[in-house]
């Protein structure tokens, strides 16, 4: 019966001691899954569709984040490029509405690889313009992101816009 106590004791005489704490025994954080990425990315295009400020985007962005865009030669890297892209991008397309029309995703550990088509619609305007048009695409995208093994945030490091596909628009506002 005593050598059934001592382990108990012994956690008991450490606890105490304050070589073992109690946070060190938890159980690990789970796993990258679907439903997480999924969040992510839903959470992103909600923000980009509400033209947030870019402080509520950022914490959706790796420190290095690299993003490329067929309509710039050079991608970019960071969130500070992101910030700047994104403030230009405020002022060009306005009205602007993304639905994930496909998504596919592959988890490797800590990492999701993602495809997805994006419907892109959006009003823009070119300064100098009379007017803005409309007008509507499907984004052909790969998304990468990665679970932080510190805070176990899911974040994006890598955004590639292959092309975008001109298509008929289903979500134009009344003008």
């Amino acid at each position: 019966m005593l050598l059934k106590k001592i382990p108990a004791m012994a956690a008991i005489f450490m606890l105490v001691a304050g070589t073992l704490c109690p946070a060190r025994i938890v159980a690990a954080p789970p796993a990258l899954d679907e439903a997480m990425v999924k969040n992510v990315l839903l959470g992103w295009f909600a923000g980009t569709n509400d033209h947030k400020p870019v402080a509520q985007l950022l914490p959706y962005l790796a420190d290095d984040v690299q993003m490329y865009y067929p309509d710039n030669p050079k991608p970019f890297t960071g969130k500070q490029a992101f910030s700047a892209w994104y403030a230009d991008a405020l002022v060009r397309y306005f009205d602007e509405t993304h639905k994930l029309e496909s998504i596919d995703i592959k988890i490797e550990g800590r990492k999701a690889k993602v495809t997805l088509v994006v419907r892109w619609e959006r009003r823009v305007w070119s300064p100098g313009e009379a007017q803005s048009r409309y007008e509507a695409y499907l984004s052909h995208q790969r998304v990468e992101l990665e679970k932080s093994a510190t805070d176990g945030r899911v974040l994006i490091t890598k955004k590639i816009v292959d092309a975008f596909e001109k298509t008929a628009p289903l979500y134009q506002p009344e003008s």
